[in-house]
C-alpha cells in the first residue's frame, strides 16, 4: 500500500511539473505523450489536481493551466525564502534610485528563477514576473550565475544552449562568445544583455555572494535601451553597490 501511494504522489508530481512555466497549457493528449503514462492514469490524477484546484481547465479549449493553489503555494514558499526577505529591502531601495524594475534571481538547472520583483511606476517595463524563468545565457542575471559554475558545467550547458531557439535576433548562439562574456563578467563584477531576451530592453546585473563567496543569486536593473544607455555608469555603480550589500547581510565580506 505505501508503494502505492509513493507511485500515486510520483506520478502528480510528474504532472505538475510539466506546468513548471505557468504560460504552458496542456491538453490531456500531450500530458499523456509528454509523460509516457496511460491515459486513464494521467486523467485520474489530473481530476484529482483540478479538485484540490491545483490545475483548472478551460471548458472550450478543453486544455489546463496553472490553478490557484499552486500559484498560493508558490507564492509561500517563494515569499517565504530567507533570500527573499532580506534583499527586498535593498531591492526596493535600489528601484527607487534608479527607477526601473528590479530583479532577484537563482540559477535552477539551466534556466533561471525569478524571485522577486519590484515594478518601477515609469512608462514601459520589462515582462518578468516571480516564478518565471528563462534560459540563463539570454538574461545579464543568468551570465552572471553561470560565470560562478565550473568548466563541466559550462561544456554541459554550452551543448544544452544549442538546442535552444535565440528569443531575439540579438540572444547568444555561439558557445566561444557566451564563454567570453562570462569571463567579462568575473572580471568586471556585473554582466549585461542588450536586447538578448526581450528587444528594446537592457538589463545589467551583479552576483549575490554567501559568507563563502559563492553566488547565489543575481540581482538586476531592467530598462528600455534608450533610458538605460543614458545612465548606464551609474547603473553599474548602483546595481554592483546594492549586491555587495545583500552579500554582506549573507556574511560576505571583501
Amino acid at each position: 500500500m505505501a508503494r502505492e501511494h509513493t507511485s500515486s504522489i510520483l506520478r502528480a508530481l510528474q504532472i505538475l511539473e510539466c506546468f513548471m512555466d505557468q504560460e504552458k497549457e496542456w491538453t490531456l493528449k500531450e500530458l499523456v505523450n509528454q509523460l509516457g503514462l496511460p491515459t486513464t492514469t494521467v486523467f485520474r490524477h489530473v481530476s484529482t489536481l483540478m479538485e484540490r484546484k491545483y490545475l483548472t481547465q478551460d471548458p472550450v479549449r478543453k486544455v489546463y493551466h496553472v490553478g490557484p493553489n499552486l500559484l498560493a503555494l508558490a507564492g509561500a514558499i517563494i515569499g517565504g525564502s530567507d533570500l527573499c526577505k532580506i534583499a527586498r529591502p535593498e531591492l526596493e531601495r535600489l528601484s527607487d534610485r534608479v527607477k526601473e524594475t528590479i530583479n532577484l534571481s537563482i540559477l535552477v538547472d539551466n534556466e533561471i528563477f525569478y524571485l522577486d520583483k519590484v515594478e518601477t511606476q515609469r512608462s514601459i517595463t520589462c515582462s518578468t514576473r516571480v516564478g518565471g524563468r528563462v534560459a540563463a545565457h539570454a538574461t545579464s542575471c543568468g551570465k552572471i550565475l553561470l560565470a560562478d559554475r565550473d568548466a563541466d558545467f559550462l561544456a554541459q550547458y554550452c551543448e544544452w544552449m544549442k538546442s535552444v531557439p535565440p528569443l531575439t535576433p540579438k540572444t547568444i548562439t555561439q558557445p566561444d562568445r557566451l564563454l567570453k562574456e562570462l569571463e567579462s563578467a568575473r572580471i568586471n563584477g556585473y554582466a549585461m544583455d542588450d536586447g538578448e531576451v526581450e528587444q528594446g530592453l537592457i538589463c545589467v546585473a551583479a552576483p549575490v555572494r554567501d559568507a563563502s563567496g559563492r553566488v547565489i543569486a543575481a540581482v538586476s536593473i531592467a530598462g528600455p535601451d534608450y533610458r538605460m544607455e543614458q545612465d548606464m555608469e551609474m547603473m553599474i555603480h548602483e546595481i554592483r553597490q546594492a549586491a555587495e550589500r545583500i552579500s554582506y547581510t549573507h556574511g560576505f565580506f571583501r
